[in-house]
């Protein structure tokens, strides 16, 4: 299992990485590589923020007292193609600039941009004095060339048990996951509640109506080079929160379920260890810090289906990503 949280988060991410050399970057100095990773970056936490907050309910119904159900839910966070580039202005920048003097700003690949080099604006990298370093541009994945979209994928494990007056405790949680090459580990917790019984009218209505409140803690540390360079690694911390109020209509083994609500995220991606750059062989440690948070509306709609014990379903999640949400599990009472 862990095998699989280690390439969900770092497929796209390392593998742009590991197309250019961080220490490059920082030729600049730690002011430009900032604000040149800041743009190039944020689809990622963008929307991871967004994708974990997906597949907590398959109901607007609670559980019976003890009852419980767990489930393994994978995510999918659409990148919109206004996020596959960013604007990289000459002016906000000392040492880094487009190598084309003829204009002062252009489009750049994001981390989820393009890989062509028709669509790469190249940049010239210098030193305090004005003296020229490099000249390279910034890769993008690639990937809506190979499989025709842009997705940012997560995963979780969640478990929840009825307790009194119809309230679920929803418990995500992964113990901390080491290896070689990362560290991983996520807390969350959901309370969903039971409107009904409260409002007079609404317990006359034909479908399930409640209220659910959620949180997510997910930490994860990749090494770029744990061998050579143990120290060099690039750290995501992301924490979400959810609130929506739900319906559902349960029809034979099917169940119709959505919601409308907000959610919201704060992720920070910190680039650690100790980088020295080849042209200036000047070293930077812990250099780069970057933080990312958002909000929007949600609404999600969703199907699901039992069968016995088991527990399948589906949904898409309107949101400043959008988010489509596959979940399996069981679930008892």
């Amino acid at each position: 299992m862990k095998k699989v949280f280690l390439f969900l988060f770092t497929a796209f991410t390392l593998t742009s990485y590991s197309q250019i050399e961080l220490e490059s970057i920082l030729e600049g100095g730690v002011a430009d590589a900032r604000t040149l990773l800041q743009g190039y970056v944020e689809p990622f936490p963008t929307g991871f923020g967004n994708g974990i907050n997906g597949g907590w309910y398959t109901t607007a119904k609670t559980h019976k007292l003890l009852g419980i159900d767990i489930a393994v839910i994978a995510n999918g966070a659409s990148v919109p193609s206004s996020a596959e580039t960013f604007t990289f202005n000459n002016a906000d920048y000392s040492n880094i600039k487009l190598e084309d003097s003829s204009i002062s700003s252009a489009e750049i690949p994001t981390l989820f941009g393009s890989q062509k080099l028709d669509d790469r604006p190249l940049l010239t990298f210098t030193d305090d004095t004005g003296n020229s370093i490099s000249t390279s541009s910034l890769p993008g994945s690639g990937l809506k060339e190979s499989i025709g979209f842009n997705v940012v994928p997560s995963a979780m494990l969640q478990a929840g048990i009825g307790l009194f007056k119809n309230t679920d405790l929803i418990i995500r949680y992964i113990p901390e996951q080491n290896d070689t090459d990362y560290q991983f580990s996520t807390f969350g917790f959901g309370i969903k509640h039971d409107l009904k019984q409260w409002i007079p009218f609404v317990k006359r209505l034909p479908f399930d109506v409640s209220a659910l409140v959620g949180w997510n803690d997910v930490k994860s540390k990749f090494f770029l080079d744990p061998e050579d360079e143990p120290s060099q690694a690039l750290e995501f911390n992301t924490k979400t929160f959810i609130f929506q109020v739900l319906a559902s209509k349960k029809l034979s083994i099917f169940t119709i379920y959505g919601g409308v609500g907000t959610t919201n995220y704060k992720t920070d991606v910190n680039m650690l260890g100790s980088y020295t750059t080849s042209a200036s062989n000047t070293t930077y440690t812990d250099p780069i810090s970057l933080k990312y948070d958002g909000s929007s509306m949600r609404a999600n709609l969703g199907l699901s289906i039992k069968l016995l014990f088991l527990n399948i379903a589906a949904e898409y999640a309107v949101q400043e990503y959008d988010v489509f949400s596959v979940r399996a599990g069981f679930s008892i009472r």
